[in-house]
């Protein structure tokens, strides 16, 4: 294949770096000779008004307008008058294809998570016009229509598996974008090989193609405008890989669609009357663009007409001769160019990731008897060619010359190698400009995911209008002392959602010290039911109040208590607005509510009144047969808190459908509404959207009498673009997917259904999101943006929606549950499969009647009787979407109910119990479970009777994997919080809380034992882990807070300042060493059996202490007035390390103990050593240590490693943040290092690499220790910001468990190979014991296994208490 990647080109060194930069850097204008002017005009218009669709603001508040354009003031790209904006992203036409610019703030909040998590939990709009981009890579392939590129678009379709699987195991969306049809290529080409270069324009004559289209596709125009709308809707919110196929054609120059009337009027200055003739009969002035322009006549005309078949291919030469090459750039473009420059000419992202497969051979100069066509193709093409060898990366061209034979593999491994290499950068380029960093202080993740959710939603409402009359009525409410909710009411279509958004923007200008608590109903499964949307809320004022979660059961009662506690304390201003409350609400029961607010609190509901159902509607029955409305005026709130929201006025109406499209629409005020539509009743929001959208549809002619029937007129209307079945199939699978579906998945069920191939099917899907419009909303996934819309949906398209829920099923089932890597290790879970496969099961199964056998069928299907699925499913989703499967499936049951199946009530009894834990990870699942099940059989040994519940039972004893295993009878404190009512606070001697305990100690002698220290209790208590229980309790020691196990049943323990040796088995002191120690510093380690090291109470020398006789063997002195403040020893006790915080820089002084010398005096200049953060290996063989630059003290410390037999720097590591924790293996050769931003890093002692990262805490890792074999690595955080502790096996970076105890943790210890964790949790007296089941390590669990069967000394003295107090 020869140098198949090389373009025989020097390499440009300033072109690549530039090309480096993301679409951090600057928004880039598109590559044209209007650049100069286009920018000079966007840049005036900078400062107007943002662009609305489909309807301008008209009400909006004028600070709300001013304060939100004034601070988003950026360049804009030009577009082609072709280009269709991005539906789903309302304000593409005034932003690049890769985003606008990110704000400043965004990259230091990366690294500061405390400011971005604090603005988000505030309810503050996310800053700037960018939205984070989703999990999606999109392979966009640009090209013009040749049949020369099938073949090697082939080789590509034939790695989408490959690359789907791959990035579905990341979590992404993936698929490949072709709009192009190459099934007509010999009609629309130009016939070179016969010297007759013409155009057939009869196939573009064709009514549908030629003027029922949106305006900027008319004209022939289509199939550009359905490629930018591609363009605009992928770059919006995705990753776009750019595969660019280009030889010696660019396709056929289209019409101009406009002229702009200077360029018309010079043209017509310079043709013959015959040239003008034509030129007048084909462009009519339209002054109603602005700017003024001469436009392509669209009207019907008589298909494949060969006179005007002629007479276009003629104004296409007078065009040709008549421009200039400026002014051919800007009005004689190809499709492809257009692509071409909004892509990688407009983006330095996109170019860097492009990949050029140049086909074809390069004409330098024109063959003889060129036609005027040819020579402007030729010309156009050298152009590109420079431009594009200026801004692609050399490595990224494929060069395929004719006289190479190219094997379909040989070309598939080059382009899979160059595909690896951009996706592998997404992924990394995605995780470090997520928003939400790894350290969220321990808020977990899903609140913040759903609060960015929240933000991006109102983003893209606040971008509607709506007559906004009671805006000022809100504002007083906000800002008066009223202490009643507020409930805005309005018909459906009104804007309430829009409202709401707007809210958003103004409430921190109207207060701002309010804390917005806002959730959109069915936004997400945590805004599903009204029992998850109290949860969440409380959560987030729970944060905001105490900095912690509430961890209060999953039940509306519970959650209601938290918000009125908050909001009695009157501490916070906070907003509470819950959006579209009916749909949630079901009933009268209304108790949740809270009806007094105190002056520092106000709620605000917003409900859609009953009304005649319209559009044919006959979904959702259940739902409108409650007045919600009617409901809350029970209640007693007073008559000023009811506002309603109306419709338009007369002059909004007619304002509206005058101008209110806007440049959404890409029409310049060309596109014009009927008189007698302005004449409509009906005037809501989504009336005039939909007749926007009508007429830009092409659509102007359509008789409405009635705007209640505009849902239906609309989807007349897209029958007629493609085959009926085709957009009842496309629209049903959206809309009957919960919270949307991704592309992918929505293309996969369509071509499943319709058995088309994948191109052709990505055509349709292409065009159907273009025409689509503002319909569909991309947040995350693919949705309808109206409600009132896919309400028409369902109502026109009924009959088949139980055969699209079925094949969403089969699709779902069909899919892998687990993506594993070569070796067979699971490595993520299918999440969509997870989510969507039970849903659309449990439609499938009841269809449109709950009959008996159905339900029962449903409640006993596998998704709600299979252990593993359900373990998995919360594992991949969380427990809120496995609620969410329960209570769905008992409102499709209706008033059946679940009653009668044990096991489903069961569940749901588990997950209100632990859905806080589960929401933090899911790995604790079996941990749980298995708790569960022993304490509800100890209660109610019934349950065994239930085969389900038994059958899970049985699978919780015969696992395989690795889980924690909770051993205590019961976990001490029901649901979780020290706060919480529910629990049971145990009570100290003194009549306050019981202290818990302060030190945990492993004890060396065969068994499973640890010794505990409380220090206010004066206590030692010695704990068989195993049965989890003290077997001998030491009282009266004064003040004990170290201790050092001697022998098999002493202990060297810190009693106030003094060291005793202490008999532990028999409860007897044995010596109290001479002297005592430094009150802040009172340091001390073992040398062997029968010797000591702790630190003088000067801290200038360390005594060598006998631990038989109490007395001071020798000192090791570092010098004149150098004070020590650290002190390390080996395990094996014959290397000594302290830190001096005299001398600078902080040296690290090595004694060697056995010879009693002073072996190294390290130090680094102009730095120091954070001697609390330093490890040793057993050996003594390396120490570690912290340092920190001392001209440069905001930069992030880093780690050291020194070799103590040569004494020299060893190895040097600096993390991207400070460093909080340490430990180093030698036995796995390696340093730990706990980072401030909740990763944990594992650096190579041999080779000096980062081994790998541990990713799971969401606080600093302030807490690492290595079991006594160095196998099993335990983290935690020691402020209980991330409650959790983890479980890591070392050699293979495996998480082996996780566990998230009920209170805040105050110390903890792991026994050998991991085997069991011991936690003592605060102010709690028992110790809570957990057993990593299934996990042997390097095969010692038998052996260990074994010794804890052995006693502990003395039989005679078990569970003695011995008071040592005289």
């Amino acid at each position: 294949m020869g140098n198949v990647c090389s373009s025989g080109q020097k390499k440009k060194k300033d072109k690549d770096s530039a090309s480096e930069k993301s679409d951090d850097s600057p928004p880039y204008q598109e590559a044209n000779a209007d650049k100069k002017d286009a920018l000079i005009s966007n840049e005036t218009n900078a400062d107007g008004d943002e662009k609305r669709a489909p309807l301008a603001a008209i009400e909006a508040l004028p600070e709300a307008q001013q304060e939100t354009n004034g601070n988003q003031k950026q360049q804009q790209p030009t577009q082609p008058a072709q280009a269709k904006p991005n539906a789903t992203e309302k304000d593409s036409t005034s932003t690049t294809p890769q985003g606008a610019q990110a704000p400043s703030g965004d990259v230091a909040n990366a690294n500061n998570p405390t400011m971005g998590n604090l603005s988000m939990l505030q309810g503050k709009p996310p800053p700037g016009r960018k939205i984070e981009r989703d999990k999606k890579i999109v392979i966009y392939i640009l090209a013009d229509n040749s049949s020369e590129y099938k073949k090697h678009k082939r080789v590509i379709y034939s790695l989408y598996k490959h690359f789907k699987s791959k990035c579905q195991s990341k979590g992404f969306d993936f698929i490949i974008a072709d709009v192009h049809d190459s099934d007509h290529d010999q009609q629309l080409q130009m016939e070179q090989s016969n010297g007759n270069a013409k155009k057939d324009f009869s196939r573009l004559q064709e009514v549908k193609r030629w003027t029922q289209t949106p305006l900027e596709a008319q004209g022939g125009h289509e199939e550009a405008a359905n490629c930018l709308c591609e363009i605009t809707r992928h770059a919006a919110g995705a990753y776009i890989i750019p595969v660019l196929f280009m030889g010696s054609t660019l396709g056929t120059p289209m019409l101009p669609l406009t002229i702009e009337s200077q360029d018309f009027t010079s043209v017509l200055s310079a043709a013959s009357d015959a040239e003008k003739l034509l030129l007048e009969k084909w462009y009519t002035i339209d002054n109603s663009y602005q700017p003024m322009c001469h436009r392509l006549y669209t009207q019907q005309i008589d298909p494949y007409s060969t006179q005007v078949n002629g007479e276009l291919n003629e104004l296409l030469s007078v065009l040709l001769r008549l421009f200039g090459d400026d002014v051919k750039d800007s009005y004689l473009t190809t499709v492809v160019e257009q692509e071409i420059n909004n892509t990688v000419l407009m983006s330095q992202e996109l170019a860097k990731r492009c990949i050029w497969i140049q086909t074809g051979a390069q004409y330098n100069r024109a063959p003889e008897n060129a036609s005027q066509l040819e020579l402007e193709v030729l010309r156009r093409i050298t152009r590109i060619y420079a431009e594009l060898k200026n801004q692609l990366c050399e490595k990224n061209l494929i060069r395929l010359l004719p006289t190479m034979n190219i094997l379909d593999e040989e070309l598939s491994a080059v382009i899979e190698n160059l595909l690896d290499k951009s996706l592998a950068g997404i992924f990394d380029e995605h995780q470090q400009k997520s928003s939400i960093p790894y350290n969220t202080l321990g808020v977990d993740r899903v609140l913040l995911e759903e609060l960015q959710l929240i933000g991006h939603y109102s983003k893209l409402l606040a971008q509607n209008s709506a007559n906004f009359d009671i805006m000022n009525d809100v504002k007083r409410y906000i800002r008066d002392g009223t202490t009643q909710p507020l409930i805005v009411s309005g018909a459906r279509g009104s804007g309430k959602s829009v409202l709401v958004s707007k809210i958003m923007e103004n409430v921190h200008r109207w207060k701002p010290e309010a804390q917005l608590i806002l959730r959109y109903a069915n936004l997400s499964a945590r805004s599903s039911d009204l029992t998850s949307i109290l949860g969440s809320m409380a959560n987030q004022m729970s944060v905001l109040e105490t900095g912690q979660q509430c961890q209060a059961p999953h039940t509306i009662e519970a959650y209601a208590s938290v918000i009125r506690e908050i909001l009695g304390r009157q501490q916070r201003f906070f907003v509470l607005i819950i959006d579209g409350i009916d749909e949630l609400q079901r009933d009268a029961t209304l108790d949740w509510l809270p009806l007094q607010l105190g002056t520092l609190g106000k709620l605000i509901l917003t409900v859609s009144e009953l009304e005649d159902v319209g559009d044919g509607d006959t979904t959702n029955s259940d739902t409108d047969s409650f007045d919600m409305l009617a409901a809350l005026a029970q209640l007693g709130i007073p008559p000023r808190c009811f506002l309603r929201l109306r419709q338009f006025t007369e002059r909004q109406w007619h304002d509206i459908l005058s101008s209110g499209g806007g440049d959404f629409y890409a029409a310049n005020g060309a596109l014009k509404l009927p008189d007698e539509w302005k004449a409509l009743h009906g005037k809501t929001p989504y009336h005039a959207k939909s007749l926007w959208w009508l007429a830009w549809l092409g659509h102007v002619s359509q008789p409405i009498s009635d705007i209640g029937d505009i849902s239906s007129k609309i989807l007349q209307a897209l029958e007629t673009k493609f085959a009926t079945d085709q957009v009842e199939l496309l629209l049903l699978i959206v809309r009957l997917s919960p919270w949307g579906i991704r592309e992918s998945d929505c293309l996969g069920v369509f071509q499943k259904i319709t058995q088309l191939e994948a191109q052709v099917a990505f055509k349709i899907w292409s065009k159907f999101c273009w025409l689509m419009g503002p319909m569909l909303l991309g947040l995350k996934n693919i949705r309808i943006a109206d409600r009132s819309f896919g309400r028409a949906v369902l109502a026109r398209y009924a009959q088949k929606q139980w055969l699209v829920h079925e094949a969403l099923r089969d699709y779902f089932d069909r899919q892998d549950s687990e993506f594993k890597t070569n070796q067979g290790v699971a490595i993520t879970y299918n999440y969509q499969k997870y989510l969507k496969l039970p849903y659309h099961h449990f439609c499938a199964v009841i269809e449109d009647k709950p009959a008996s056998h159905k339900i029962d069928i449903l409640f006993n299907c596998f998704y709600f009787t299979d252990l593993q699925w359900i373990a998995n499913k919360v594992h991949a989703t969380g427990p809120n979407h496995l609620m969410h499967d329960i209570l769905h499936a008992e409102w499709l049951a209706g008033s059946e109910g679940c009653d009668n199946y044990v096991h489903i009530k069961f569940l749901e009894q588990f997950l209100v119990q632990f859905l806080h834990e589960l929401s933090y990870d899911g790995q604790q699942f079996y941990t749980l479970m298995k708790y569960y099940l022993k304490t509800r059989f100890k209660e109610s040994p019934n349950l065994k009777d239930d085969e389900k519940i038994r059958s899970w039972w049985e699978y919780t004893n015969e696992l395989e994997f690795a889980f924690l295993e909770i051993l205590n009878a019961s976990l001490g404190v029901e649901n979780g919080n020290d706060d919480d009512t529910g629990g049971v606070e145990e009570v100290g001697p003194g009549g306050g809380p019981m202290r818990g305990y302060d030190v945990l100690v492993n004890l060396p002698q065969p068994g499973c034992y640890v010794a505990s220290l409380c220090t206010e209790r004066a206590e030692i208590c010695i704990w068989d882990v195993k049965n989890c229980c003290r077997i001998r309790e030491l009282q009266g020691i004064q003040q004990p807070t170290a201790m050092c196990p001697v022998g098999s049943y002493e202990a060297a323990v810190l009693c106030r300042r003094e060291i005793r040796v202490i008999n532990l088995d028999e409860g007897k002191f044995k010596v109290t060493l001479k002297g005592v120690m430094n009150q802040k510093m009172p340091y001390f380690g073992l040398h062997d059996q029968n010797h000591l090291v702790c630190l003088s109470r000067n801290r200038m020398y360390v005594n060598l202490m006998n631990l038989e006789s109490g007395d001071c063997v020798t000192t090791f002195k570092a010098g004149e007035d150098r004070f020590l403040n650290s002190l390390l020893v080996s395990g094996d006790g014959r290397i000594l390390v302290c830190g001096d915080e005299t001398q600078k820089p902080f040296p690290l002084l090595v004694w060697h103990l056995s010879q009693k010398k002073l072996l190294y005096d390290l130090r680094i200049p102009h730095h120091d050593f954070i001697t609390s953060l330093s490890a040793i290996t057993h050996e003594g063989s390396y120490v570690s240590v912290v340092a920190k630059e001392l001209n440069e003290p905001s930069t992030p410390n880093f780690i050291v490693v020194y070799d103590l037999q040569s004494g020299t720097l060893f190895k040097k590591w600096k993390p991207s943040c400070n460093t909080v924790s340490l430990a180093i293996s030698q036995l796995n050769a390696c340093v730990i290092a706990g980072l401030e931003d909740a990763k944990i890093m594992i650096w190579d002692l041999v080779t000096g690499n980062c081994k790998c990262t541990l990713i799971g805490h969401n606080a600093p890792v302030t807490f690492l220790k290595l079991d006594p074999l160095g196998k099993v690595l335990l983290s935690f955080d020691k402020e209980g910001r991330d409650s959790a502790i983890r479980m890591w096996e070392l050699n293979t970076a495996k998480s082996l468990a996780v566990f998230k105890p009920p209170a805040q943790v105050s110390t903890c210890e792991i026994l050998p190979n991991g085997a069991f964790v011991v936690l003592a949790l605060k102010d709690r007296n028992d110790l809570l014991t957990l057993a990593l089941k299934n996990y042997t390590g390097a095969g010692t669990g038998d052996v260990l296994e074994d010794d804890c069967g052995t006693l502990y000394g003395n039989p005679d003295n078990q569970h003695k208490v011995f008071d040592l107090s005289n």
